[in-house]
């Protein structure tokens, strides 16, 4: 289950108690208000009431009892305090309440209990043991999770208050080639600080969306976050199979994400960007992942200092080798016709691993029902026999997406993971 989709259920089951219980109140408030007034018209009559009177009474005394007594809150009324009509059907007020608390309980501390060892090991230097020398930039996360911020009234942002939204001056978009639909462009995002005599270090961002969907500058991570600590974050939009015509092939796809970094490198020093091309790092999630890893890998780029990647669907040729699977029908959909093992090969980011290939670091669910985390592991095995610098975070119970949510535990735990990673490579 994913950090959204279980903030979203908590919420909801918060309100319906939340509405559950005003509605209990207002239906006593009711109760003891329309029992007061057949009290007051009994005395206007003289003391003398009807019979309809006495039977309002009647059933009003029943409910202000319940409302006093042991099912408290439920609506309750009837013709005598000993055999009220409920409509809790027998179910008291304050148990509806403790079982959806339950409810609650266990969809918000299930991910903090299943991940305590990943964050706690996190915090002992998991990370820098592995990739050491990391120079945090200012301000950075010093604890990959914390309890209070993930509880506290607003632990739900998507952001935590950060932005992916700026003005012209921090946000320039440039179109790096024509033919594409959405339009082949990419967003630049400079940081306000004039700190950075040598320019800034550089995030250059893929995103998900299977290949067909998605927003170029509307990454999961907020991009306000990376540029308030001196990092320049471009992102590119590819093009997409479905709004082009005839159809497009991830190898085209590829292309795109090839070209988009090329005009990077060519047109940063002519536009003044004041960015760092030699201090790069490829981020991508999901088939961002995939496109950021193949991309950084074979184009053999030394100033493509590291790569991290969010649970991408990286290694088609292995996963179509053991048997595909749920993902295999939207690959083949983005393949040649009739693709063969070369194909899957050639769509895979460990072919092109090498010797020289850049450090990596994958944080992936290994509950994730998307993309199998087996697809990590294969990876991190194939770049590990190169004596490739590398690390895989296994986040526990965790499905796709799991980031998702500043201050959820995946999103936490990733901020942490990564600015380690990159500021090892980028800033040491």
């Amino acid at each position: 289950m994913t950090e959204v989709v279980r903030a979203y259920m908590s919420g909801i089951i918060t309100l319906i108690w939340l509405i559950y219980c005003c509605i209990m109140a207002a239906s006593n408030i009711s109760s003891l208000v329309r029992s007061w007034y057949s009290r007051k018209k009994g005395e206007n009559s003289g003391g003398e009431i009807g019979p309809s009177v006495a039977m309002a009474q009647a059933q009003q005394s029943a409910c202000l009892d319940v409302f006093l007594g042991e099912r408290m809150g439920c609506l309750c009324c009837g013709p005598s305090p000993s055999k009220p009509r409920c409509l809790c059907r027998k179910i008291s007020c304050p148990m509806v309440i403790t079982f959806l608390l339950i409810v609650e309980g266990v969809l918000l501390l299930t991910p903090v209990f299943a991940a305590t060892s990943s964050y706690s090991s996190l915090n002992n230097g998991e990370i820098e043991a592995v990739f050491p020398n990391a120079a945090l930039a200012p301000d950075a996360r010093s604890s990959a999770f914390s309890f209070g911020a993930y509880m506290l009234p607003g632990g739900f942002s998507l952001y935590g208050g950060y932005s992916n939204s700026f003005d012209g001056k921090q946000t320039t978009t440039f179109k790096y080639k024509d033919g594409c639909k959405p339009e082949c462009e990419l967003d630049v995002h400079i940081p306000s600080r004039d700190n950075a005599s040598d320019g800034y270090p550089v995030i250059f961002h893929v995103h998900g969306g299977g290949w067909d969907s998605g927003v170029k500058s509307n990454p999961i991570t907020p991009i306000g976050y990376w540029l308030e600590r001196g990092y320049a974050f471009i992102s590119m939009q590819y093009r997409f199979p479905s709004q082009t015509p005839g159809g497009a092939t991830v190898f085209e796809i590829l292309d795109d994400v090839q070209d988009a970094w090329d005009y990077v490198t060519t047109m940063a020093p002519d536009k003044g960007w004041g960015i760092d091309i030699s201090r790069s790092i490829f981020y991508g999630d999901s088939a961002g992942g995939h496109l950021a890893c193949t991309v950084a890998y074979r184009s053999s780029d030394p100033r493509i200092r590291g790569v991290v990647n969010m649970y991408g669907a990286t290694e088609w040729e292995y996963y179509m080798k053991e048997g595909g699977g749920s993902l295999e029908t939207l690959l083949n959909k983005i393949l040649p016709p009739d693709p063969t093992e070369n194909d899957y090969r050639k769509a895979s980011c460990s072919t092109f691993a090498t010797l020289d290939s850049p450090p990596i670091l994958t944080l992936h669910g290994n509950w994730d029902t998307i993309v199998p985390i087996k697809m990590s592991r294969h990876l991190h095995g194939v770049v590990n026999a190169f004596n490739v610098t590398n690390h895989l975070v296994e986040v526990p119970l965790a499905d796709h997406v799991f980031d998702a949510g500043w201050h959820s535990v995946g999103g936490q735990m990733t901020t942490y993971a990564m600015e380690r990673f990159v500021a090892s490579q980028v800033l040491s």
